[in-house]
């Protein structure tokens, strides 16, 4: 068994992912949390009886994804809740379609019967004649054989530098087609597609296709990261909340240990950092990288912000069948999204709503419901009067417009934007994810999990991962674990 010190800074998925999997394998492991409870944004807290979620999340691949595989190597055990329908998909003023996992599922065929109907996709011999005449048919191809032969999904980097936005409107002109994408892009990697990378996308498409698991883990999402650090527990690791991270010492440019808020040196050999590029660079001291990595960490962008409103119902809903819905909104593909650089609210609003009681009827008291409603917002803590009129909006929509069986049955109603992730993360912004998926800074050029300091590495949706948000981090916490496990045995 290996000896060697390793001290971990934040329990996201990234963090207790990584500090459970190096216990498994041996280290001596001690994490780190700054705030009195775990998990980071993928956190649930009670409140009155319902087990409410931090953020407002479902998990594209559920068991079958990162988080089952680290659960599977710790021997823990996560239950999962996989509903079918999974997605309620409403298209604006059009009305709503359920998605299922598989296009097999009795569910399915009235689903694309009513699709094809409507015109909000058309047949693939219209799309292919469009295709062909615009000279890609065979990059189509080429994607959709990664989408649905390959037995384990790729990641094509060779379209990393392409957008979500050209990729698809190179191949559609469908509006209804391509509003769906956006909003698509806009959940899944929280930016516009005109910055998306569109081979993060379509690893994140395919994924989820291939998996084929889009659910909801028993006991709400902080079972996900409770389950790993049940596992670093039972391989002898220590955890500490309340431990906030002041500094990363380092000594002839390999790391040392940290220093915590309370003066308290903790020596390790290897410290591994949730806490974001930014941050990190920051604890470690500027001065201890190269110059060009510096300029290289600051020139990246992160991700939008996604901000909720929370309603404790006294009844349970009965217009939702699927656990979660997209509304996609009635606007002009190209400009969905403007508002999050041009100030103001959009005319028609994109909405994430999730009722995660519809997945595990256990997170709520009896006969009640927790309904969460989503928006997209700008990370900046300085548009904190946005985010509220953000919220005015999508409020008005999901009372008044989707679900009017809301009104009058309303116990609290709470707010949470961009300064509440701040002050989870200890960031200066509130974005939603880390890093963001975006041109230029994926794939090839995303950052890696070893920095040029000795002993310092990054862990979460900074580094190393592919995919959704905590998925992406799930990722780099097994990257991060392989590369560490890797040079440990050789």
């Amino acid at each position: 068994m290996d000896s060697r010190k390793v001290v971990v800074i934040g329990s996201g998925p990234g963090g207790s992912g990584v500090a459970a999997l190096l216990a498994h394998a041996g280290y001596s492991v001690t994490l780190l949390e700054k705030n009195g409870f775990l998990g980071g944004k993928c956190s649930s807290l009670e409140e009155a009886g319902y087990v409410v979620d931090t953020g407002i999340h479902m998990f594209g691949r559920g068991p079958a994804g990162p988080f089952g595989l680290i659960a599977s190597i710790l021997g823990e055990r996560l239950d999962w809740c996989l509903n079918n329908p999974m997605i309620d998909l409403h298209l604006s003023n059009l009305g709503v379609i359920h998605l299922t996992h598989t296009l097999f599922n009795p569910l399915g065929f009235p689903t694309m019967a009513k699709a094809l109907f409507k015109g909000w996709i058309k047949p693939k011999t219209s799309e292919s004649k469009r295709t062909a005449r615009r000279n890609n048919a065979e990059r189509e191809r080429k994607v959709l054989g990664h989408l649905n032969h390959q037995k384990n999904v790729a990641y094509l980097s060779e379209y990393e530098d392409m957008s979500v936005k050209d990729f698809y409107t190179s191949i559609t002109e469908n509006e209804h087609f391509l509003r769906f994408i956006h909003s698509l892009a806009m959940i899944t990697m929280v930016i516009p597609w005109d910055r998306a990378s569109v081979a993060d996308f379509l690893y994140i498409r395919a994924s989820n296709l291939h998996a084929n698991h889009f659910g909801y883990p028993k006991g709400g999402a902080g079972a996900i990261p409770a389950t790993f650090l049940r596992g670093l527990k039972r391989y002898g690791g220590t955890i500490r909340t309340e431990t906030e991270v002041a500094s990363i010492e380092v000594r002839n440019g390999r790391v040392t240990g940290v220093t915590t808020a309370e003066g308290e040196f903790i020596p390790a050999d290897i410290v591994i950092s949730n806490a974001g590029i930014h941050r990190t660079l920051d604890l470690a001291g500027r001065a201890n990288f190269p110059g060009e990595y510096i300029q290289r960490a600051d020139g990246l962008n992160l991700s939008d912000a996604f901000i909720a409103t929370k309603y404790f119902l006294d009844r349970r809903i009965t217009s939702m069948e699927a656990p979660c819905m997209f509304y996609v909104p009635d606007m002009d593909s190209s400009h969905m999204f403007d508002y999050l650089t041009n100030g103001g609210v959009p005319k028609d609003p994109y909405l994430f709503i999730t009722v995660p009681g519809i997945a595990d009827a256990h997170l709520m008291p009896l006969g009640k419901d927790l309904f969460m409603v989503g928006i997209p917002a700008p990370n900046d803590l300085a548009k904190v009067d946005q985010c509220n009129k953000l919220l005015d909006l999508a409020e008005d929509v999901a009372e008044n417009k989707l679900f009017p069986e809301i009104r009058g049955a309303v116990i609290k109603k709470q707010r949470s934007i961009v300064t509440q992730t701040s002050l989870l993360t200890g960031r200066a912004t509130g974005e939603c994810i880390g890093l963001a998926q975006e041109v230029g800074q994926t794939g090839t050029k995303k950052p890696r999990c070893e920095t040029p300091v000795h002993g310092l590495y990054l862990v979460g949706s900074d580094a190393g991962g592919r995919g959704i948000g905590t998925e992406c981090a799930a990722e780099s916490a097994l990257h991060l674990y392989r590369i560490l496990t890797y040079h440990m045995n050789s």
